[in-house]
């Protein structure tokens, strides 16, 4: 998923998570005597050219490399609806004009859904922290990003995604931290 701004990173984890709920959801068919988990894996890379959010000037832009693996479970409930956990792991790496780069350290977001028809809630936290190297690779600066996302919907159409009115409770708390 490319995207210049990590702040809408929330956003597309939401809107992808929302879709793999719905296909999870709906592929299994009548409500079974038992609730049946099942977890699941992937990994995708992109790379796409960028600057670097709030921490170096904005007209400096480069090749960002950026791979998400994504973990997690999902739970069908036998009387309908059901949940999903997992954890986005970020290796992120975007090389500057001159030599200069940023790499990512420790870069995770937590993200849960709950879906108890039409209710939905959705939790989403995420913590990314990159150093900032000159070309001869010492150490220069940092960025850290920590961000709160929840949203909490009746889904009144059944898309599986939060729509104007039908939201309820929202917010997104959203910091960025250079050094």
């Amino acid at each position: 998923m490319p995207t210049t701004s990590l702040a809408v990173r929330g956003s597309q984890c939401l809107i992808v998570c929302a879709a793999l709920v719905a296909a999870l959801f709906l592929s299994t068919g009548p409500a079974q005597a038992r609730a049946t988990v099942d977890t699941f894996s992937f990994t995708e890379t992109d790379t796409y050219t960028a600057p670097l959010e709030g921490c170096l000037p904005q007209d400096l832009v480069g090749t960002v490399t950026l791979t998400v693996t994504v973990t997690g479970q999902e739970v069908d409930r036998a009387q309908g609806g059901g949940a999903v956990h997992g954890v986005n792991t970020y290796d992120y790496r975007l090389d500057l004009p001159g030599g200069m780069y940023v790499q990512s350290g420790l870069s995770q977001e937590h993200f849960t859904f709950d879906v108890n028809p039409p209710l939905t809630v959705f939790n989403g936290v995420t913590q990314d922290i990159r150093t900032i190297y000159a070309a001869d690779g010492t150490p220069v600066g940092s960025l850290s990003i920590h961000e709160v996302a929840h949203i909490t919907w009746a889904d009144r159409n059944g898309n599986s995604t939060p729509d104007p009115g039908e939201i309820s409770v929202t917010f997104d708390h959203f910091r960025l931290r250079c050094g």
